[in-house]
């Protein structure tokens, strides 16, 4: 090896590092000056580490990683706990879950659909098709005041009624309402409480012999109908006098009245019907003896005439509304309202012949089924008012017969204690009760065709009829061989025969009724059509399967 290469292999050979001992020539480092120096390096440590991991911490709760080296996050689950949920207090509907509607939202769906213009007064089903066997379907579970049902209105009036509205609009599906009269359900009403064909035939007949002895000005008169005669139906008919005898009093207000309750009472209205299938249209005639009420009605509410006129004026008019619910009939029928209110004798209860006078059943009578029409036809009736009318039904009420009396004090008639009975019925009676059952008695006893008197028969019929069952058919078909009240009125209608007087085809002879002098023909027609209507003027008070025709129940 040379020298150059000796002197180059020397000069790369690393120094040799020795470690200096603490003591080196017996000297000895001070420990004072190592030991803040370690304190403060853990303290400081200290400090890194508590910052390191509280920022960890921080990010876990954000949900990020601590570092973009760590491993994947660990889900936190998090008990979040459901608010309470409040219960709607408001709400009427019975049932597991209030919130669910009791209605289901179900659609129509019919095998044949026929297109055209929607007809209210046609039969359901295809015309001239086989009948089906008649059915009674029972009311479904809610309805009425039964399990699920709505609660019962303690408010008089203000449309407490509880059902379902059909017919021309205005109808109500509650007891003793206007839901009967339009035309497939008044016919089906019609069959199956106790009427025929007969007895429609009958009603049809009376109508036209009202609305051919119709005033011009759309008023009837009770005393000179004879003179508004016509010679036929509709337009162009021409006015003159008839033989038709049996005039009454003078009381153009109750004449009006009587004349338009059949038409109401058989689903006819001020609102056109058309006249489809046969069906005669007397719009008209009712919108013309609306407007004569109207006319004559004061500010006060008061149509004139006296009390009992201007209760049946108010019935005609509450109808009228409840089946419409026209606006302008309603303003009149309201006020007409207020001033039978207005009128009561708050002493006894009653009402007699002008306003405040003490009363008499037979013109109570007549302001109660006008207060129970404004009520069913949703308009204000105080409750006060009606208890006042059961103050003065106790008042004449006697406690052994439980019938009923035309003044405090007098015996107890037929023809007042089926006044009183309706009244109470509709005022709120159960069938059940003993004081109704016994008062029944009374009209069992006097059975159709024993009285001569209209009237009697008139409210005794819708008597029977809500109280239904066993004692309403032999009251509407008869028993014993003796025709019931529907026979008996077909049998007594006048059939034009007589060629004297071809002009009373069509209505009844008041000669011999005990009310025939006052009320002549025309309310004796009226009273006796309105009977024969008694299957579907009113639907029954009562929760009961419709029973009347033999025929159709066995």
């Amino acid at each position: 090896m040379s020298s150059n290469q000796s002197v180059n292999a020397r000069a790369v050979v690393p120094p040799v590092i020795r470690p200096t001992p603490l003591s080196e020539g017996g000297e000895t480092i001070s420990w004072m000056r190592i030991i803040p120096i370690w304190i403060f390096s853990a303290v400081l440590h200290a400090i890194m580490v508590f910052l390191f991991l509280a920022v960890t911490g921080f990010l876990s709760v954000l949900g990020e990683p601590a570092s973009a080296g760590a491993s994947e996050p660990v889900a936190i689950n998090t008990l979040v706990e459901e608010p309470v949920k409040e219960v709607d207090l408001t709400n009427p509907d019975i049932g597991i879950d209030p919130e669910v509607p009791l209605n289901y939202d179900t659609s129509r769906i019919d095998k044949v659909s026929i297109p055209g213009e929607i007809n209210p007064t046609q039969a359901v089903g295809i015309a001239d098709a086989a009948a089906g066997p008649a059915l009674n379907i029972p009311p479904p579970p809610g309805s009425g005041f039964g399990q699920g049902g709505g609660l019962p209105q303690e408010v008089f009036g203000k449309a407490p009624a509880i059902g379902l509205v059909g017919g021309a609009g205005g109808f109500k599906y509650v007891p003793g309402g206007f839901g009967g009269r339009s035309g497939a359900t008044r016919e089906q009403m019609a069959l199956q409480g106790g009427g025929n064909k007969e007895s429609e035939a009958a009603v049809a007949l009376a109508l036209e012999w009202l609305a051919l002895h119709q005033s011009n000005d759309g008023r009837w008169s009770l005393d000179n109908f004879h003179h508004h005669a016509h010679d036929k139906l509709g337009p162009g008919a021409r006015q003159f006098t008839c033989n038709c005898t049996g005039q009454g009093q003078k009381n153009d207000i109750a004449a009006t009245a009587f004349g338009l309750l059949p038409f109401l009472a058989a689903g006819q209205t001020h609102r056109p019907s058309g006249g489809k299938d046969g069906q005669r249209d007397y719009s008209k005639n009712v919108e013309n003896g609306l407007k004569y009420l109207m006319s004559k009605q004061g500010r006060d509410g008061d149509f004139g005439g006296g009390m009992y006129a201007h209760g049946l004026a108010t019935i005609a008019m509450c109808e009228a509304f409840g089946m419409t619910s026209d606006p302008t009939v309603k303003h009149s029928a309201q006020r007409a309202l207020d001033f039978v209110i207005y009128a009561q004798h708050e002493p006894s209860g009653g009402w007699r012949y002008a306003p405040k006078q003490s009363g008499d059943t037979s013109v109570v009578g007549w302001q109660v089924m006008a207060l129970k029409s404004g009520q069913m036809a949703g308009l204000s009736v105080p409750t006060p008012t009606l208890r006042g009318a059961d103050k003065w039904l106790d008042s004449v009420m006697d406690k052994k017969t439980f019938g009923y009396s035309y003044l405090v004090g007098r015996p107890p008639t037929p023809t007042m204690t089926a006044v009183g009975l309706l009244c109470r019925q509709y005022l709120g009676w159960s069938p059940r009760k003993q004081e109704l059952i016994k008062g029944v008695e009374t009209l069992t006893n006097n059975p159709p065709g024993k009285l001569n008197n209209m009237y009697y028969y008139y409210y005794a019929t819708q008597v029977m009829h809500h109280l239904g069952g066993e004692p309403w058919e032999a009251w509407n078909l008869g028993t014993g061989g003796k025709p019931g009240m529907r026979d008996w009125l077909i049998a007594r209608q006048d059939k034009g025969t007589d060629p004297k007087h071809p002009h009373h085809r069509g209505s009844w002879s008041p000669a011999g009724d005990a009310h025939g002098s006052q009320g002549g023909r025309l309310m004796i027609t009226s009273l006796a059509v309105l009977t024969l209507e008694v299957y579907y003027r009113h639907l029954p008070l009562y929760r009961r399967d419709l029973g009347g025709n033999k025929e159709m129940n066995e």
